[in-house]
């Protein structure tokens, strides 16, 4: 809008203003607001600037776009999530990643699978209920320590990829959970005290091995946050013993 011709009353709504007493800027910030003394999300100050919503918190408080329009850089405020790029992706999404070679399945059991890279020391399991449960340690921390990643930070579990493989012509029907477990041990940790599903999957019926599976698990969406103190474990489960099975597995997360 020019102001060429117009009279302050018919434009000053419209103007930007400092509301500090007709001192500027102050060092540590002053709002922006408009001629009318309705306040905007800036603060501009001369040491440091602040965006905050005046009303309510929203999914885009701030954007930055390319020419066409596309998002490049997404803050929003509802999730607390700051989100990048082309795919828009939370600015911190990190991988987790487990895998094992040729695990040896017992029916209806849930054995873990190793982080990657940990290779295993002995074969550790959780329980033949439904889902997995609380394990025992017992004398068998140092085979343990292979199939827990400990949690130091709050994260949100995103997304978790498995590909499966067998080693036999026939298979059987797999199940997959990711769960955490939470302690009140910190730094001596000799007992959990609950596990929790974090994903898993309805059952994979495994063909043998003329092909291998991307089983894609489905997150729980109110058991996705994972707290500091807390350890995440993959569990495999099969109906039979017909195979063993090799396990490369994906989490997606991101720091809350």
């Amino acid at each position: 809008m020019a102001l060429t011709g117009k009279e302050h009353k018919e434009t000053y709504k419209d103007l930007l203003t400092l509301n500090n007493s007709n001192n500027g800027v102050a060092a540590s910030g002053t709002t922006v607001q408009d001629g009318d003394g309705g306040s905007t999300m800036l603060t501009l100050g001369t040491r440091n600037s602040k965006i905050k919503p005046t009303l309510s918190d929203h999914t885009s408080t701030f954007l930055v776009e390319n020419i066409a329009g596309d998002d490049i850089l997404k803050v929003d405020t509802t999730n607390k999530l700051v989100k990048v790029n082309e795919t828009q992706q939370v600015a911190n999404t990190q991988y987790l990643r487990f895998g094992a070679k040729d695990i040896d399945v017992d029916s209806g059991t849930h054995i873990g699978v190793p982080i990657a890279g940990m290779g295993a020391n002995a074969v550790v399991t959780f329980g033949t209920s439904a889902n997995p449960a609380v394990p025992t340690q017992t004398v068998t921390a140092d085979d343990w320590i292979h199939y827990l990643h400990y949690v130091d930070i709050n994260i949100t579990v995103v997304a978790v990829q498995v590909l499966v493989g067998a080693t036999a012509a026939i298979g059987d029907s797999l199940n997959f959970h990711l769960v955490k477990l939470a302690t009140g041990d910190t730094t001596t940790v000799d007992e959990f005290s609950s596990a929790t599903v974090v994903a898993d999957d309805s059952g994979t019926a495994n063909a043998g091995y003329e092909q291998f599976y991307r089983v894609q698990l489905t997150i729980d969406a109110s058991e996705s946050d994972v707290n500091a103190g807390d350890y995440l474990a993959l569990t495999i489960e099969g109906n039979g013993t017909s195979s063993d099975y090799s396990v490369n597995a994906l989490v997606r997360y991101h720091l809350r």
